[in-house]
């Protein structure tokens, strides 16, 4: 079956990633060439700096040879060939951006941009929580395999993890993480979306998980929910609050110290997050201003959290 263009752009994203090295542009083939493009606009490439002393032959394609200056310009010696005059093109090279992948990642799985990710090992990182379950991104499955102790069973445990890596290029056991986490190729799991990137259609037992994710619970602690996912705002007209991860984290940790104002150091920190002040996790953006899934969070923290300007200090109004 013909890949699409978004197609053929997030497989050449996933095998650079799991190269984790420069490609040159020479050696990729035309519909490789333009899926590049494409991953040039979604900015997810980043060109890296040409090498100035030698260049694979253009005839041969099986050695590489200086470069040099000429009468007739810069020139490469292929030790078979011979000289011939070196095409500029054939010097330029591309990396993908990690931090590009772990963003556009993190946007699809609905992870908020204020929680924080980490390194484990070498190509493998913790990007955040999905359905309440770490995400473990990674180059290769077997770096997986190879690091299971530390990064399932180590200092923070990610037992049930989703573990995102590249198809790998050689045949791999079909469940190498059965048990212990859910693999997903990124191929397979994620396309590309103009800009951005998405999550494709789940399983069905994913989506089992996702009716009961969406399903609002009663409330429990004041307004909110036993998980604080959700929030049963008085007077609001569009029912209860669906609360993104990074604000249920943020809303725990005033409900657990709602009997004394806190500053927004401790209270960010107490719910793992990155960002400097609560209001940050509950900023609307221009495009989704007047939509009440945006809108309502931002509503629930305006009217239920008190701020002590003068001191810096937060607390609940409960």
């Amino acid at each position: 079956m013909e890949l699409t263009p978004n197609q053929q752009a997030i497989s050449l994203a996933a095998l650079m990633f799991l190269r984790g090295s420069a490609s040159f542009e020479s050696s990729l083939h035309d519909e490789e060439k333009a899926a590049l493009q494409l991953l040039k606009q979604a900015k997810a490439v980043v060109a890296v700096v040409a090498n100035s002393r030698d260049a694979e032959c253009a005839f041969c394609g099986m050695y590489r040879g200086p470069i040099f200056r000429s009468d007739e310009g810069l020139m490469v010696q292929c030790p078979d060939c011979g000289p011939f005059a070196l095409d500029p093109a054939s010097q330029r090279s591309w990396r993908l951006d990690d931090e590009w992948l772990i963003r556009k990642l993190r946007g699809a799985l609905e992870i908020s941009p204020h929680a924080a990710f980490t390194q484990i090992v070498d190509g493998v990182w913790d990007i955040g929580r999905h359905k309440k379950r770490p995400v473990v991104l990674a180059r290769r499955i077997d770096l997986v395999e190879r690091h299971g102790l530390r990064i399932f069973h180590g200092p923070e445990p990610r037992s049930q993890s989703w573990v995102i890596t590249p198809r790998p290029l050689v045949r791999a056991p079909l469940e190498p993480l059965a048990g212990t986490a859910t693999w997903w190729q990124l191929e397979d799991r994620f396309a590309l979306h103009g800009l951005a990137l998405r999550l494709l259609d789940p399983d069905h037992g994913e989506k089992t998980d996702d009716l009961q994710d969406n399903t609002p619970g009663e409330a429990f602690h004041g307004p909110f929910t036993e998980d604080f996912t959700w929030v049963h705002l008085e007077g609001w007209p569009y029912g209860p609050i669906r609360l993104t991860e990074a604000q249920a984290h943020l809303f725990s940790a005033l409900w657990k110290h709602r009997n004394q104002p806190q500053s927004a150091e401790f209270l960010m920190r107490e719910a793992g997050l990155a960002s400097e002040r609560p209001i940050d996790v509950f900023k609307v953006k221009a495009a989704n201003r007047g939509d009440p899934v945006y809108e309502g969070p931002l509503q629930a923290y305006e009217l239920l959290v008190s701020r002590q300007r003068r001191h810096g200090l937060y607390r609940l109004k409960l």
